[in-house]
């Protein structure tokens, strides 16, 4: 991979040279697609495998595709044709939802999903959604969740929700099966109802100003339908630190990250968007904001408002160091198992002793990943490859498997710290 997409003086991470190629021909400026050309038959099929998960097969379709394998392409052009289908039953459900939202007098706000066009992604229809998300304030919560069930909607009872921010995912049983393609259009959408927009009893500090987010709420329309929806400067700030989130909980954040630089590549020079995202948010928000955004800048190099490069260069000599060292570590984290990003979290966490907690957690944990991650999905599909057929085995591999990858990084984990702690008491010394 391309040092440039990394930052100045860090290493590049070590991720396949299929998604190095796929990086390559995102980039917002200087985008190639020779990586791609040159990929042999086992290589797209490992891409593709890795696209579709990641939520990158969608962006993929949209690259010159013109010396793509004739199989890849049909492949693309199928995917996307699927998901134009889809985006129609999306319609269809939210217009159920809110119907029957309006019905019980709920008050919501939509989050992410199609709400991410046309200012992060160019159309509803390129972007991959499973799910719809609603933040609601914690009085609705209950009568939401009434008049789901009154249309027929469940709680989804076989995953862990205990570090997510919503209740268990809303579901409608049917007939539908899974035949292994994420834009079946026939394929239902769950709803999540969003009790907070930062959980701060997981990440361990605050975020107070996200709480008077729906009162600057708006209107917003796409195509034919009409729908509550964040103002635009909270959008971004929203957005960013849903990715710091996601980042700090090692998920996987690219597709969000690169959505993000669409976002600020086209708003480089719209002064007034920025002169209001200053006077709406706090220099401490906007700080958290930026970690994100120095990610899309690295990532897909996109050109940033000179607004986002001053608050960037005014982040905390630490956190500096820490992107300068580890922005790259949340993509090798895909492929290879890190746990730098510890290093930042505890920087954010305040007292010491709950700074000690964390740390002591990520280096001895207690919980599995998020049952529905994309790494975990892999890992135990990676499992069922293998051929062992009962499912206790396949449970007792997995585990294995996983406290192997746990222990594996501990060693650089506690080098780098060890490092990133003494550059900031010898900040001319390299290491």
């Amino acid at each position: 991979m391309d040092r440039r997409l990394i930052g100045n003086g860090t290493c590049a991470p070590r991720i396949p040279r299929e998604v190095a190629a796929l990086i390559a021909a995102l980039q917002m400026k200087g985008a190639v697609t020779d990586g791609l050309v040159e990929l042999k038959d086992h290589e797209w099929d490992s891409l593709l495998r890795f696209c579709d998960p990641a939520h990158l097969t969608l962006p993929l379709s949209q690259a010159e595709s013109s010396d793509f394998p004739s199989w890849v392409v049909d492949r693309l052009r199928g995917n996307a044709a699927d998901n134009t289908a889809r985006f129609e039953g999306v319609k269809s459900t939210y217009l159920e939802v809110a119907a029957a939202f309006e019905r019980a007098g709920v008050e919501y706000v939509v989050l992410k999903g199609f709400t991410q066009a046309p200012e992060y992604v160019a159309n509803p229809r390129l972007r991959q959604q499973s799910d719809l998300d609603l933040y609601l304030p914690k009085e609705m919560i209950s009568p939401a969740k009434a008049a789901l069930e009154g249309i027929g909607y469940r709680p989804e009872q076989t995953q862990d929700y205990s570090l997510a921010d919503h209740l268990p995912a809303m579901v409608r049983h049917g007939g539908w099966k899974w035949r292994g393609n994420p834009f079946d259009p026939d394929m239902p959408l769950s709803i999540e109802l969003h009790f907070c927009l930062w959980n701060e009893a997981v990440s361990g500090f605050p975020v107070p100003e996200l709480n008077r987010f729906r009162d600057r709420r708006i209107t917003r329309s796409i195509e034919d339908i009409s729908f509550p929806a964040l103002d635009p400067v909270d959008h971004l700030g929203y957005f960013a630190v849903h990715i710091l989130r996601d980042l700090l909980h090692a998920d996987w954040i690219i597709h969000r990250v690169r959505e993000l630089a669409v976002f600020l590549h086209n708003h480089a020079e719209d002064d007034k968007f920025w002169r209001d995202w200053r006077e709406a948010h706090s220099s401490s928000f906007r700080a958290l904001q930026a970690i994100a955004f120095s990610h899309a800048r690295a990532w897909f190099s996109c050109d940033v408002h000179p607004d986002v490069q001053c608050q960037i260069a005014a982040l905390p000599p630490l956190h500096r160091e820490w992107l300068k060292r580890f922005t790259g570590s949340a993509l090798e984290g895909m492929f290879r198992r890190n746990k730098d990003r510890v290093w930042l979290h505890a920087s954010l966490v305040k007292p010491t002793r709950k700074r000690l907690e964390l740390i002591w957690r990520t280096i001895l944990p207690t919980r599995v990943s998020p049952v529905a991650g994309p790494a975990v999905r892999i890992r135990k599909q990676r499992l069922k490859e293998s051929g062992i057929s009962n499912a206790y085995m396949r449970y007792i591999a997995y585990i294995v498997d996983r406290t192997i990858a746990h222990s594996r990084p501990l060693p650089t984990l506690m080098w780098h710290g060890v490092t990133l702690w003494l550059s900031q008491r010898h900040p001319k010394k390299q290491f």
